[in-house]
């Protein structure tokens, strides 16, 4: 017969074997996203929120979370070294950071990144206290101009549109500043700065902070610079932001903008990234109601939208199950 003493070391082992089983299995992920008051940071929350959710329904055991970020090249960047698995990125940044063309010039091709689904359009917003006077993007030459915090996408966008017009910020502005996005719509509440430029999704909280707060208004910026743009770089587009969008806002805004996408290592694990992708496409409807900066999403928009690099194993593996690609 055993005794009480066997009986309890053979317990003690049988949970630590459990326990280490369960250890195992638990696996993490992490989210880098961009400052506070854009989409991107809410968007990495609400993908954690479908992910965390399905433990249970999607047999896994995944822990998801989120982390504010310089923005779309600090993620590239963070990915190349290895420092980031997961990331939300501009379209424009993720298709120059797996040629190494642009601002990946000295940080040479990463050929590793993946693509995984896209989100919102960012849309480029020029935003201006509306006693300025200013209408549209010509206005704001001399004027002080937060254009992004540096190694945001958002100020290496801003000065990539410059070079269009053969100019450098420092060319334009009066002066081009680089606060963040939680700062920058305070600093124009208090005339520290005239406008901010900002790629984000329509209705981000830092426009709409501006808006409500000190009766900002935000500017077109369409002429036939852009107009080249859009057409010689896929991944840029025509952006409208709707009347009745943001506070005294009575008419249409014409502007550009570009896909925000998810993008992970090709080292990122398979499963993590494929129940992470089905959390959120078998979850869409649900998933979209969390913001309205989802409202012109489509499951197959998603797929496709903003992709100029290779799908992760993972992503392409539910979307081949789903029938989403052949």
């Amino acid at each position: 017969m055993k005794t009480f003493t066997s009986l309890m070391v053979a317990a003690s082992l049988a949970v630590a074997a459990a326990s280490g089983a369960s250890a195992a299995e638990r696996k993490y992920v992490n989210i880098g996203t961009a400052g506070i008051g854009g989409g991107y940071y809410p968007t990495g929350g609400f993908i954690c929120n479908v992910l965390n959710k399905s433990r249970e329904t999607q047999d896994h055991n995944i822990r998801c979370t989120v982390e504010s970020t310089g923005g779309s090249v600090a993620n590239l960047r963070s990915i190349q070294a290895g420092e980031m698995d997961v990331a939300i990125v501009q379209s424009d940044w993720q298709y120059h950071s797996y040629r190494g063309s642009s601002k990946f010039e000295e940080d040479g091709a990463n050929e590793d990144l993946r693509f995984l689904f896209s989100l919102h359009l960012d849309t480029a917003h020029l935003v201006a206290r509306a006693d300025s006077g200013m209408t549209d993007f010509a206005d704001l030459a001399g004027k002080t101009v937060n254009i992004g915090n540096a190694g945001s996408g958002t100020e290496a966008t801003m000065t990539f549109a410059l070079s269009r017009y053969g100019k450098a910020p420092e060319d334009v502005f009066g002066q081009a500043t680089r606060l963040t996005s939680r700062e920058q719509a305070q600093a124009l509440c208090d005339g520290k700065i005239d406008a901010f430029f900002y790629t984000t999704g329509i209705t981000a909280s830092s426009i709409t902070e501006a808006t409500n707060t000190c009766d900002a208004s935000v500017l077109n910026w369409n002429d036939e610079t852009i107009d080249a743009m859009i057409a010689e770089f896929p991944y840029y587009a025509k952006s409208v932001i709707p009347a009745g969008s943001y506070k005294g806002q009575e008419s249409d805004v014409t502007t550009w903008g570009l896909g925000a996408t998810l993008v992970a290592s090709a080292e990122t694990d398979d499963d993590v990234v494929y129940n992470m992708v089905k959390a959120v496409f078998d979850n869409f409807e649900d998933f979209k109601a969390q913001s309205t900066l989802y409202v012109g999403l489509t499951r197959e928009g998603s797929v496709a939208n903003g992709r100029s690099i290779p799908f992760h194993p993972g992503a392409e593996r539910y979307f081949r199950d789903v029938g989403l690609i052949q």
